[in-house]
């Protein structure tokens, strides 16, 4: 192999590739033509290497090129530098015109009469800044910086004002908070940074939200809210006349419970909040959901949130969500866990949504069996029904390993296999097999790969994400045309990415691997549903795998694809009913 980068002859095809991935850097719309590249290439890798081996052993093969490793490692360090950014558009404000509307180097370009106001006459980037409180002044220089380097819309930051006098601070919307936000230029083709008060001011929903979900004490509530107001903890003690050792303390624990690592997150933590909580009126990324959900302290300080839906009395079935769905589909079940009377309990699990962050990729499905376990007992369920959904299948089948006779069945639906051979790739469509032989056979340009695609999910052109993985003509491309189910998936996508590609990488990390040993860790009942028109797990792979386990039994829906939990619900899970019934009615 050669020793650098440099001593390989870069070829059209490796310049095209890494072009597109500098390009879909920029403009994450073009994340689509960036993945017909990458197919393309990974494709052609894979047939040079001819027979690849699925082994995790020594001899297995690795698609290996240091030319696009390197270059790949540096878009992953522009994507990171630039950061994530948000989606939304701060609620109030549109049909108003901004603040301030600046350019690049940070040039007015247009103003209200109440800028003045809050930054003097004239305005000016320096009067702006000077302002804000120290951390927003520095977050808005990196802000412009970005938009200098990279220009893009649908960028999102938080700023709040250093102290003001009460009478403009009670007159601002956000009690002192400002948004900025990138977006085209109305003027031309560039873009330009738009500086808006944000649209909504604290209420009692957004304090329960704290209480409930994070489990803040009544007087962390209260200095999450003194922050909102602007200025840093000296100024808000003495506007509270609270000690500065105490609010260091409590902003400490705040810190914690929120997964926040310092002020700006939680303050776009609280901005989020505020656009999408239960007084506002702005759309949910992820629709609004059935059931409750309850947070229960899995050990070391994390904290797991399971949503619950279906009748109290019904037969307790644990959903595995996948890696993409998150618990979009359940919203859809709720009257059909009443008719069978099942009750679902549906962890989130590490580094998905608002549970906590893990790094160890490749302990993932352990730890989730171990957390599962506290999760049961603190639930007080002595015996319960796995149900898988697509990539959940390895994690049901890992719980089932680790937790014995406390799970008296497996029902996967949609699920993965183990990958045995070759042909199980080959069989996916062209946008699930890159992302497959991506993370088996590269994974060291897995993240730049993942990154990019949260990039496209964080913009406004999500649905674009979506729809190449169901090739149009297909069963699944009908149904995520049907704007509900659309909806459900672009929701449990944002659940997916909400702290990053370490989700995704985790998953993608197991699902493209021979994952037999877990399988044969349990021996209770198995029941798969799977569609015939599946296209990234083929029939005939889950028809091998039940054929050679006695204890496996498989159900074909013939007209039905991956997404058949959203197509028939209520055939499916008249299945998992029946089978549930089956395994709970047997010995413990």
């Amino acid at each position: 192999m050669p020793e650098n980068e440099n001593d390989i002859p870069l070829d059209s095809e490796r310049a095209r590739l890494i072009g597109s991935i500098y390009e879909v850097v920029l403009r994450p719309e073009h994340f689509d033509s960036f993945m017909a590249d990458w197919s393309d290439f990974v494709d052609n890798a894979a047939r040079r290497l001819g027979e690849l081996k699925v082994s995790d052993g020594p001899s297995a093969k690795q698609l290996e090129d240091p030319v696009i490793e390197a270059h790949f490692r540096r878009a992953f360090a522009l994507f990171e530098r630039m950061g994530r950014g948000e989606t939304v558009v701060p609620h109030g404000s549109e049909g108003r015109p901004p603040l301030v509307r600046l350019g690049r180097g940070g040039v007015i370009l247009s103003r209200q009469p109440e800028a003045e106001t809050l930054f003097g006459a004239p305005v000016s980037l320096a009067s702006i800044r000077a302002a804000l409180d120290p951390d927003s002044a520095t977050r808005l220089s990196a802000f412009l910086a970005a938009l200098d380097r990279a220009p893009a819309s649908g960028r999102f930051a938080v700023l709040s004002l250093e102290e003001a006098p009460s009478e403009i601070s009670a007159s601002l919307p956000g009690g002192g908070l400002l948004a900025i936000v990138t977006s085209r230029d109305p003027e031309g083709d560039g873009f330009v940074a738009e500086m808006r008060t944000m649209g909504i001011g604290w209420t009692a929903g957004l304090s329960s939200i704290l209480a409930e979900s994070f489990r803040l004490t009544p007087r962390e509530v209260e200095l999450v809210r003194e922050l909102t107001r602007g200025g840093d903890l000296p100024a808000v003690s003495l506007r509270s006349g609270r000690s500065l050792n105490t609010l260091r303390a409590q902003l400490k624990s705040v810190f914690a419970k929120t997964r926040t690592g310092g002020q700006p997150e939680l303050m776009r933590l609280v901005a989020a909040l505020m656009l999408h909580g239960p007084d506002s009126d702005v759309a949910l990324d992820e629709p609004r959901h059935a059931g409750e959900e309850i947070a229960i302290d899995v050990g070391d300080g994390r904290v797991m949130p399971v949503r619950v839906v279906g009748p109290e009395d019904g037969l307790p079935l644990v959903f595995v969500h996948g890696m993409l769905e998150g618990l979009g589909s359940l919203a859809h079940l709720e009257p059909i866990l009443r008719a069978e009377g099942l009750r679902i309990y549906a962890p989130m699990r590490a580094n998905f949504g608002n549970s906590y962050g893990d790094p160890r990729i490749k302990e993932s499905v352990d730890i989730y069996a171990r957390d599962l376990g506290i999760v049961l007992e603190t639930l007080k369920l002595s015996r319960v029904v796995m149900m898988g959904h697509m990539a959940g299948a390895v994690h049901a089948f890992g719980a089932a390993g680790r937790l014995g006779r406390q799970i008296a069945g497996v029902a996967n639906v949609a699920g993965g296999v183990p990958i045995t051979s070759i042909e199980q790739f080959a069989t996916m469509t062209p946008r699930q097999r890159a992302m497959a032989y991506t993370a088996r056979f590269a994974p060291a340009l897995l993240p730049a790969v993942l990154r990019a695609g949260i990039a496209q999910i964080d913009s406004r052109s999500a649905e674009s994400f979506m729809m190449p993985l169901y090739p149009t003509g297909t069963r699944d491309r009908d149904l995520v045309e049907r704007p509900a189910i659309a909806e459900a998936l672009i929701g449990g996508y944002r659940f997916t990415v909400a702290q990053g590609q370490r989700a995704f990488h985790a998953d993608a990390w197991h699902v493209t691997r021979d994952w037999s040993a877990i399988v044969a860790g349990s021996d209770c009942p198995v029941l798969l549903v799977h569609g015939a028109l599946d296209p990234v797990v083929s029939l005939r792979s889950v028809r091998d795998f039940a054929r050679e386990r006695n204890r496996v039994r498989l159900v074909e829906l013939h007209d039905e694809g991956q997404l058949l939990l959203y197509a028939k619900p209520q055939v499916v899970m008249a299945q998992i009913a029946a089978f549930a019934r089956e395994c709970l009615a047997g010995p413990g």
